[in-house]
């Protein structure tokens, strides 16, 4: 896939799952377990692809155009994959949470996700996509 086309792909993704935590929240707060759960099984699965192509395509091509201390800031980024795909499998642990622990987790799990996405859509993607010669609709870095 070309990156132009990838980074427009994940975009729709972070709205995805920015759609799919906001559905979260309402299902605990109504207690509808069942319905939570499937959206974290389909959150995880979303999830899981959206890192891989990011690391495995996105950051090789930052790399590539500015080695590892050029592209610092994007790799600070995506280290925020591990602890964000951990609170997620901390919230699938239903059963295991009290209401209000789960409810915690859920916003620190929406929070964490809205500033990651936010700070690669306007800074990570951008950048990827003027080293790929590419056009980017944000400033460079």
């Amino acid at each position: 896939m070309e990156l132009e086309s990838l980074v427009s792909l994940l975009t729709t993704e972070h709205v995805q799952i920015k759609n799919g935590l906001a559905q979260l929240r309402i299902a605990l707060s109504t207690q509808d377990f069942a319905k939570a759960s499937a959206l974290l099984q389909e959150l995880d699965r979303v999830f899981r692809q959206h890192i891989a192509d990011e690391e495995a395509q996105v950051l090789r091509v930052l790399i590539a155009a500015y080695g590892v201390q050029g592209a610092e800031d994007e790799i600070r980024v995506f280290r925020q994959h591990r602890p964000i795909y951990a609170l997620m499998e901390k919230v699938k642990g239903l059963a295991s949470l009290r209401p209000e622990e789960l409810a915690s987790d859920q916003t620190k799990l929406a929070e964490l996700f809205e500033e990651h996405a936010s700070a690669e859509e306007n800074r990570v993607f951008p950048r990827a996509l003027l080293a790929h010669g590419g056009s980017a609709n944000k400033g460079d870095h």
